[in-house]
């Protein structure tokens, strides 16, 4: 048969699109470039869904069930059987045979799939391409395989894809794919503009904000679920008495009801913004697959086992717990509200004991009765109720809690006391899972889920009072560029500064990707990502490695995982070279937009040397750049911040603000003549607040008009600042 050298849309998309591979225990790699046969018409390969509404289907979905239950539906799923044998084209070649399928179904925002049949040989290679964006996750391979055979991969962005299995021909048996489900995403949790981010209420509160301080251990124990494709709901890593590090999953049995949900979940961690405004997370780190141990839908809670231990970059914990009947005294919840990143919810009062509805066990429950900051959405489904000691009591089942029209009031969350043992059956109780050693603890403390590795934390420069942002270069004719990437300055290496009292071992990096762009004529290009030692300047390079801009993700956190740990002692600064991009690439990075505050961490390089961007910044200000740090060994930290001394107290009343549209302010110090007065949102917008003065240290905003939600107030006067947040319910 003859072959015409005319090549598959594939190869057009990979030479012309930039390229994001994110993983699922994913191997990396880019898909072999298939010639078509000449005789082939263009969509033999081509499988359509049947039509659907998005807005129907968001408008059926749009609210919390008459249960009060609060799983987030986003996407329709159709039963399908696809399979090598009776769909898509095969490609032979002397050594790898290659099977494309395309599934096309209009109109939606990803598509994802979940296989009934999954059994790959050793070097085969699966990956899913975006016919849309170029997008390609995988290769998927045989250490994906299971022995259910099934396996989910997480959404990829828009309504058409490419599936494209790579065999070779001397593979020890013919790899088994059959695809069970394909589900359309009618909402949109992975398009670039239409990521749930900000979509949740303006009432939650991002779980890295200073609000959230002291939590940070629990809050890498949670993660967000999509069940069959089709559902989100939050779940919690929980600790056993034998301290073996088995990833048990806790989250509510009305999200994962049955063997079959449990196996076709997928488990994303550290999905998050990495300080208190919202800046979209790092997709990559994800898990296919579970078992069920343990559920009771009486007490609706689900106990499953991840296929995979997470892998150490994950930093995954498993959270310790409290399995005595008594009331917190305070209590926290963790969760991703209709799919967004991860947000915390805080209760200064105690919880009561309760029952949730008939449906469901007398007084088997903790009432939230109020949230005085954040509050719970659908999608925060089995989400962890944490006590004053930061150990799990409970899982959400639901409530009423919302942000306007409703209230953050009464949520209803599952006993994990009772959960324990109320039930004999190992299949419904926690005991049989979490005490293997039969030694009847009633508490346990968390611990870092992979044995032997040490805790490893992400650090940022980033401050509340901060919102990211690009800024230009200015010029007196026209702009050259940007400070923190591609300009025609010169500048070409940025550094963000770290002070540690003492040693810390980094195993990556997340960087805060504003945009970039790749010129199609080149198929590679990157940026070098290099570590030194420095008191007031970069010196020594004591690491470096290269990553492809090709694999970011624009407007989002970016990991960058080291291929090994780099030990650090005292002062050191992680920088990105751009010199290793090609003529039209272009990378910006955000940095931190702020104004009359000289606070500094930001470095850049170029002909002449490293210099601070205070003194290239015409107006005087300082900054950080977006880069989370992932530090393991963590002695001590000491903030760059030089503005604490200048921090004058202040007391804000009612905090929070409810029934009244004033916040009043009572400072120790006279503020004769406030200079700059600024109010921020949770995503960084500035508010307008009527403001008056009725002494020289009382003050009043009036919230009147806004929305419920944190806000985030910074007053300067004569080189004094007054700095603070208040919840506001109107």
């Amino acid at each position: 048969m003859n072959v015409k050298t005319a090549f598959h849309t594939v190869v057009i998309l990979l030479c012309l699109l930039p390229i994001a591979v994110t993983g699922q225990i994913s191997r990396g790699g880019i898909p072999i470039q298939i010639q078509r046969l000449k005789s082939t018409s263009s969509n033999t390969d081509l499988v359509v869904m049947p039509a659907v509404d998005n807005m129907k289907m968001r408008g059926l979905y749009s609210i919390t069930d008459q249960n009060m239950l609060k799983p987030f539906r986003f996407a329709h799923s159709f039963n399908v059987s696809l399979n090598p044998n009776n769909s898509g084209t095969w490609y032979n070649t002397t050594q790898v045979n290659v099977w494309q399928l395309r599934i096309r179904s209009s109109g939606a925002y990803s598509l994802n799939l979940i296989f009934d049949q999954y059994k790959l040989p050793e070097n085969a290679r699966l990956f899913l391409i975006s016919e849309n964006t170029g997008e390609i996750k995988g290769a998927y391979t045989s250490e994906n395989n299971s022995e259910n055979h099934i396996f989910a991969v997480e959404p990829i962005e828009g309504d058409e894809l490419l599936l494209q299995y790579e065999e070779p021909v001397n593979a020890s048996f013919r790899g088994e794919l059959q695809i069970a489900k394909v589900a359309h995403d009618y909402v949109g949790i992975v398009a670039k503009d239409h990521r749930p981010l900000g979509i949740s209420g303006s009432c939650n509160v991002n779980v890295n904000c200073d609000l959230a301080t002291g939590s940070e251990n629990v809050r890498d124990g949670v993660c967000r679920i999509i069940i069959e494709g089709t559902e989100i709901c939050t779940g919690t890593m929980v600790n056993n008495t034998a301290l073996d590090g088995t990833p048990y999953i806790l989250t509510a049995n009305h999200c994962i009801k049955s063997e079959t949900q449990a196996q076709s979940s997928i488990f994303l961690f550290n999905y998050e913004s990495p300080y208190c405004a919202s800046i979209d997370g790092d997709v990559s780190h994800s898990l296919s697959g579970s078992s069920l141990k343990a559920s009771f839908d009486s007490l609706d809670f689900a106990l499953v086992r991840l296929n995979n231990i997470p892998p150490a970059n994950y930093r995954s914990y498993l959270v310790g717990w409290n399995r005595r009947n008594i009331a917190p005294s305070s209590s926290i919840c963790i969760h991703h509200p209709l799919g967004d990143i991860k947000k915390i919810s805080i209760d200064n009062n105690p919880a009561i004991t309760s029952k949730f509805n008939s449906n469901y066990l007398a007084k088997g429950f903790w009432n939230v009765q109020r949230w005085e900051y954040g509050v719970t959405e659908q999608g925060s489904s089995g989400g962890p109720l944490l006590d004053q000691n930061k150990q799990l009591i409970g899982t959400l089942t639901g409530g009423s809690a919302s942000c306007p029209p409703g209230l953050p009031t009464n949520d209803y969350f599952e006993k994990f006391a009772l959960a324990w043992d109320y039930r004999s059956e190992s299949s419904k109780q926690l005991k049989a899972w979490l005490d293997p050693l039969n030694s009847d603890v009633e508490k346990l403390d968390g611990m870092a889920s992979n044995s032997g590795v040490a805790l490893c934390s992400p650090v940022t420069n980033f401050k509340d009072t901060d919102t990211h942002t690009t800024i230009q270069i200015p010029t007196v004719i026209t702009k050259k560029g940007y400070y923190s990437g591609s300009n025609l300055l010169g500048f070409t290496e940025f550094a963000e500064q770290f002070k540690f009292s003492q040693n810390c071992e980094i195993s990556g990096i997340s960087l805060g990707i504003a945009k970039f762009r790749i010129n199609p004529l080149f198929t590679n290009s990157y940026i070098d990502v290099q570590v030194y030692q420095g008191t007031d300047k970069p010196e020594k390079l004591v690491y470096s490695e290269k990553f492809n801009i090709n694999k970011f993700y624009s407007d989002a956190m970016n990991s960058l995982s080291f291929a090994s740990p780099v030990k650090t002692t005292g002062n050191f600064f992680v920088s990105y070279d751009i010199s290793g991009m090609n003529a039209g690439d272009s990378l910006i990075v955000y940095m931190a937009n702020r104004k009359s505050d000289v606070t500094n961490s930001f470095y850049l390089k170029d002909k002449d040397g490293w210099s601070t961007y205070n003194s290239q910044n015409l107006s005087g200000n300082g900054s950080a750049l977006l880069v989370e740090l992932i530090a393991c060994n963590i002695d001590d930290t000491t903030s760059v911040d030089t503005l604490k001394s200048n921090i004058t107290e202040a007391r804000f009343f009612p905090n929070p603000l409810s029934g009244s549209s004033t916040l009043n302010i009572e400072t120790v110090d006279a503020i004769e003549y406030p200079e700059d007065i600024a109010v921020y949102d949770l995503i960084g917008k500035k508010q307008n607040i009527p403001f008056t003065q009725s002494g020289l240290n009382k003050m009043g905003l009036n919230f009147s008009g806004k929305r419920a939600g944190i806000y985030f107030i910074h007053i300067e006067s004569g080189g004094k600042h007054i700095v603070g947040k208040v919840a506001y319910l109107p």
